[in-house]
């Protein structure tokens, strides 16, 4: 994820609240030593006199005014470039941590420092015996929170939970992978007779068939919900919150690997909040579930697609970031919320929100091909399962031809976790369906078996 620049080069940062913190360590290391945030979000230290007694091109360049100081070069380059910002003293660390030399397995210093980089810090340990600690340096990053995989030592904790029996060596796979990439496909597709009974339900519900007050969104009918007519089945479109009608679309979403992975990442039982059934591609934008799908809890959430048939390339086939729950800035809406529902609705000012909502779309684009993630697209077959995160910056790649994309995707978050339409729409209940929940913010009375 190197980004080529020249120390000349300018940039624009980017928009919405900054991530990028600053904390003195005591009058001693006032002009010296400050706390500053990677681009994960988490605390790490920056030597402003080490820095440029380092890099002489950046002293150079503060030398003769270009830049204004090698903090400032370090923010917006050096970061990307990977330039350490502090200094690192190997023989020290692999003396006072045994862990740690124990796990690098080489006095290499480079590579003693990458495990610095990647665990010890997250432990606590320093980079040399004049380091300060930060205050909580296993904690999540973000001001509003996340799950236990969202700690800074969640490997740790993998590793851990896998060492005293918790957890199987499959999982311990499967939930670093979702850690490192923010997605993860289950091993096994599902079962061939449950997938079988949920397509007859789609198929029904797009032929008009299954209710009459059954809703979709298709903004090609309206720019509101609509009821189903012949033109939701040949446009972009969905039908909203199969699971409330159908026993046979609850039995997709919570089948047995589902619920076991939800299990995982949340440590309690999952609730579904919203399920979204696809015929065709959508075509929509990349974005971040965060900004749209708001809980009590923003970031304790995320969400499936399940493949219903073959996806073929054309037929808007899912695409994503990898990493890009963890690469990209936090994008913070007016108001200081991390989604646009909560800026709406304490601000009301409905163009200052869309042009918010514009603005993030266009910048998650920017910053990954900026930051050199790899997009990827999910080209699934019949069965297979995709998890992703509530950080993913995902999209529909675009439509072509008359290609179906039959599938269900479904938001989830802990039980006790409120989605947030509980606070608008009133009437909604909770239901439990084997060892999950499920709600709806569409339907009231209750759901049909």
């Amino acid at each position: 994820m190197r980004r080529k620049s020249h120390v000349m080069e300018r940039i624009d940062m980017p928009q919405g609240k900054p991530r990028e913190t600053t904390v003195v360590y005591g009058e001693h290391a006032a002009q010296t030593i400050e706390a500053l945030t990677d681009f994960s979000g988490h605390e790490i230290e920056f030597d402003e006199v080490w820095y440029l007694e380092k890099y002489p091109d950046v002293a150079q360049a503060v030398q003769n005014g270009d830049l204004p100081s090698g903090r400032v070069h370090y923010l917006q380059y050096g970061r990307d470039e990977e330039r350490l910002g502090f200094a690192f003293d190997p023989d020290w660390y692999a003396a006072t941590y045994p862990l740690a030399a124990a796990e690098a397995g080489d006095a290499d210093p480079s590579v003693l420092r990458q495990h610095y980089l990647n665990a010890g810090r997250f432990r606590g340990y320093l980079a040399h015996p004049n380091s300060n600690r930060p205050k909580n340096p296993a904690g999540i990053a973000s001001a509003y929170g996340g799950l236990w995989i969202d700690q800074a030592n969640v490997r740790d904790l993998i590793a851990g939970r896998l060492e005293i029996g918790a957890i199987s060596a499959e999982d311990a796979a499967l939930l670093t992978a979702f850690v490192n990439d923010g997605y993860v496909k289950l091993p096994e597709p599902l079962p061939a007779s449950l997938l079988d009974r949920a397509e007859e339900v789609l198929e029904a519900a797009y032929s008009g068939g299954l209710r009459e007050d059954l809703l979709f969104e298709c903004h090609a009918v309206s720019p509101g919900y609509c009821l189903w007519s012949n033109r939701v089945r040949d446009e972009a479109a969905k039908v909203l919150d199969l699971h409330w009608w159908s026993a046979d679309i609850r039995h997709v979403i919570f089948s047995d690997s589902i619920a076991h992975f939800l299990h995982l990442i949340f440590d309690r039982p999952a609730l579904a909040s919203q399920t979204l059934g696809f015929y065709r591609g959508s075509g929509q934008p990349y974005h971040q579930d965060s900004a749209y799908v708001p809980y009590s809890l923003p970031l304790q959430f995320a969400a499936t697609w399940i493949a219903l048939e073959d996806v073929m390339t054309g037929a808007g086939e899912l695409q994503y970031w990898a990493g890009s729950h963890k690469a990209l800035p936090e994008y913070i809406y007016p108001g200081d919320y991390r989604s646009a529902f909560e800026s709406q609705r304490h601000l009301g000012d409905q163009p200052l929100v869309s042009a918010a909502v514009q603005t993030h779309e266009k910048q998650i684009v920017e910053l990954a091909r900026g930051r050199e993630l790899k997009r990827e697209a999910f080209l699934a077959k019949r069965g297979e399962v995709l998890f992703w995160h509530a950080d993913l910056a995902h999209g529909g790649a675009p439509i072509s031809g008359s290609r179906t994309r039959k599938s269900i995707v479904t938001h989830y978050c802990p039980k006790e976790v409120a989605p947030l339409y509980f606070e608008t729409v009133g009437g909604a209940s909770v239901h439990q369906h084997n060892r999950c929940y499920y709600s709806s913010g569409i339907y009231r009375g209750g759901p049909s078996d």
